[in-house]
Parts: structure tokens; sequence; C-alpha cells
């Protein structure tokens, strides 16, 4: 499979970040009382306290001890044995020679031996087995790395969440004093007579919803916020301050070309890269299932001290303290195992296939995903404008009606709708606003950036 030069780049890129990066830290993180945290100290702490990501670190490690395992096939087995003890054996002995047919020996020994044993010759099994296993390490390294990504873009969807109902808090709030200065409009037209007792209940009424829509705010903020703590890994009684995103700059908008982002997340997202990774040890234990069929050589070697006493029969002892040692070579190969290789090489074949399949199957999925967030980047980003204007001109829309209202030339009913409209417009404006950051946030998942929402998306 051909790999782009900028694609391989990237993915020395992951591997370095992965072995150089330091484990996440288990230390407690503190809320300092008092600091707002802005987007990108919020990200930190969610990096040191998720156990996602302490998961996909030592899955890393996990992998990278099992390249080191197969790197030690390489390398010769030494190891230090000693036999010792006693041993009374009745032997039988022709009668002729003694009398009874038997006598016994007596044996004490200590035998002291270093062993050495070392695989020669296998045909490619090693070579195949420690490509698979830093082709694994490679792949936890990329969902290391994924699952930072992932967990950006989280806490970056809390955060504008939370921005979002924060602003509609205040646009509630807005909302209630706009229905009080209508009350009393009505109120102090009622004095002077001109007013009817309907349309003093029905502006009570409007203050009444005004205030329960604050109500009902408050609780969707205070929910927005328990998320986000909860997704950042922090207790749920923590007194976390958030600052205000409010005066933020829009995301800029994406190019015009949704190519570009679809070439980039072919090449850069950690999934992708993760997929082709998966080729790659499917393919090692292809090679390494076909070297079974192949014969192996090695040598094994050994040097021992005999320290040892023998006598028959009670008489005299003979001892024996020399040194010995021998040297082997070992010659195997399996002629018939009832088929065990032949499906292992079968095995090894499907996940391959299996793994290019899914490779496929994720370069689709990424496409769609990016073609989708893009879009959607786009239509966040004009309803935001759109809203802004659209809360531009209720603003002065209800201004107009309250001072008509006061001077008898329009009805409560148009004084309310108007009041209503301009609720709903800032409401909408504060959800539109969030959306686009959002999107610009999901586009930046999409194509494997993961911080480009700081960057504001080129």
């Amino acid at each position: 499979m051909h790999v782009s030069p900028r694609a391989a780049f990237y993915a020395l890129a992951l591997l370095s970040r992965a072995a150089m990066a330091t484990p996440p830290e288990e230390a407690p993180v503190h809320v300092v009382p008092g600091q707002r945290y802005d987007l990108a100290a919020l990200i930190d702490m969610a990096e040191q306290l998720s156990p996602e990501t302490r998961e996909a670190w030592n899955e890393a490690r996990a992998a990278a001890a099992g390249a080191g395992i197969a790197r030690s096939a390489y390398l010769p087995q030494i190891a230090i044995e000693a036999l010792g003890g006693a041993q009374r054996t009745p032997l039988p002995v022709p009668s002729n020679l003694v009398p009874k047919g038997y006598f016994v020996s007596d044996t004490r020994e200590v035998i002291p031996t270093l062993t050495a044993k070392w695989l020669l010759f296998d045909f490619g099994r090693r070579d195949a087995n420690l490509d698979r296993a830093n082709a694994q390490t490679f792949i936890a390294n990329v969902a290391f790395t994924g699952a930072h990504q992932t967990l950006v873009y989280t806490v970056s969807h809390d955060y504008y969440a939370l921005g979002a109902s924060a602003g509609k808090l205040g646009a509630a709030k807005k909302g209630l004093d706009t229905a009080r200065i209508d009350n009393d409009a009505v109120s102090e037209r009622r004095q002077r007579g001109v007013a009817t007792s309907v349309e003093q209940a029905r502006s009570d009424r409007q203050l009444a919803q005004a205030r329960f829509t604050v109500v009902r705010a408050q609780g969707t903020a205070d929910l927005a916020r328990a998320t986000l703590i909860a997704d950042i890994g922090l207790p749920a009684g923590s007194a976390l301050e958030v600052a205000d995103n409010a005066a933020e700059v829009l995301p800029l908008p994406p190019a015009s070309n949704v190519d570009k982002y679809v070439n980039e997340a072919l090449s850069d997202r950690p999934d992708l890269i993760a997929a082709k990774g998966k080729i790659d040890a499917a393919d090692a234990a292809i090679r390494e299932a076909s070297a079974d069929f192949r014969p192996t050589i090695g040598a094994t070697g050994q040097a021992f001290f005999n320290d040892g006493r023998l006598r028959s029969d009670g008489g005299p002892w003979s001892s024996v303290h020399r040194p010995g040692g021998a040297i082997f070579l070992q010659f195997s190969w399996t002629l018939f195992d009832g088929g065990a290789r032949r499906s292992k090489l079968a095995l090894a074949t499907a996940q391959r296939d299996a793994a290019t399949d899914a490779y496929h199957r994720s370069r689709d999925v990424a496409g769609k995903q990016v073609a989708e967030a893009f879009s959607a980047l786009q239509t966040a980003l004009a309803s935001a404008t759109a809203a802004a204007e659209v809360t531009r001109t209720a603003t002065i829309a209800h201004d107009a009606s309250l001072a008509a209202f006061r001077h008898g030339l329009a009805t409560f009913d148009d004084l309310a709708g108007e009041a209503n409209a301009l609720s709903t417009a800032r409401a909408d404006e504060e959800d539109a606003r969030a959306s686009a950051f959002t999107a610009a946030a999901a586009l930046a998942l999409a194509t494997g950036q993961s911080r480009a929402t700081a960057e504001r998306l080129p």
C-alpha cells in the first residue's frame, strides 16, 4: 500500500510524541478558587484527569513492552541451574560375581550448570513477529493521540454549550427586564385610564412567563456546567469558574473547497493512520504464519562442574571435581501438525482482508464526516450572522412598539409580540454562536487537527 510522505511524517510525529510524552499525572488536580478557566486551561486539566487518556497511555506502554519481547527473541537465552543431592541405588549383578546378586551404590553430587540456547535461523519468523509488534505499538501510539483529540472535542463542545446556556440565561434576564418595562408602561396607562384590565392581566402574565424563562434557563446552565465538570474528570461539587466567551470572535469560514479538508483527514486522522497500521500488522502475521512451514536451526551449549562422590556396598568413596561441557546444533522441521499451520495462515489472511476492508470503510466514513462538518460550519457561521441581524432588528422593533404603545398608537398585542420576538432572537443568537464554535471543533476533529479550534480554522 502506498503511503504518502506527509502521512509517513505525521506517523513519525505521532510516534515521537507518544514515546517522549510523560504519563498523565495521577496526582489530584485542584480548582483554584477565583480563577476563571478558558478553553485551553480546561483542556489541559482534562488531559491530566481523563481516565480515557490514561488508558490509552497504558495501552501504548503495553504495546511497547510487547515489541521489547519480540526483540528479545534475537538474543540467546542463558540460564544457571544447580542440581545437588544424595542417592542410594541397589543394582543387580550376576551372582557369579556377587553371591547375593546385587550391590548398593551411594552417590552424592552437586552439579552447577550454565546453559545457553540460541535460535540461529528461523526463516523470517522473528522478523515478522517484530514487525507485527512494532505495528501494534504504532497503532497504540496513534490511538493515544486520537484519545487526546476526542477529549479536546468533548471539552470544546461542553465549553461552548455552557457558553450558550449562559448567554441564553443572560438573554432570559434581559427578557425579564423588557417584560418589567412593558408591564410598567401598561400600569402607567392603566392609572391614566387608557389601558384595560385585560391588558394589565396579560402584561402580568407576560412578566410571570419571563420569570419562569429565567428559572428554566438557569437550570439549563447548571446542567451544562455539571456536564463540563464531569467530562473534565473533576468531582461533581467542584466550584469551577469558566471564562466568558461572549466576546470571542467567530471561527473563520472554511475554505471554499471541501476536498482540501478531506485530503487532510485522509492523511492526518489517527483512526485512518491506525487502520493502515492494522494492515501492516496483518501482513506481518501472514509472513509469520508462512515461516512456520520452514525449519528452524538453533544451538545449545552447556558448561558444568561435577562435584561428586561414589561408593559401592559401603566401600571407600571415589571423588570427582572436574568441569564438563556439551554443545549441540539442533535442526527442527515440523512435517505434520494436523493442519494447524495452514489454519493459522488462513486466519492471518482473513484478518488482513478484514483490516483492508475496515480501512476503506473508515476512509468513506471520514469523507462523510468531513463533508458534514464542513457544511455544518458554513451553515452555523451564516446562521450566527443572520441571528445577530435578527436580534438587532428585533430590538429596534420592540423599542419602536414600546414608544408607540406609550402614546396610544399600538396595542398591547403589538408590544407583547415584539417582546416575544426579541427574547426569541436573543436566545437564537446564543445558540447560533455556540453552534458555530462547536462546528469548528467538529471539523477539526474530523480532519485530525487536535486544537485547530484555537487557531479558528483557516
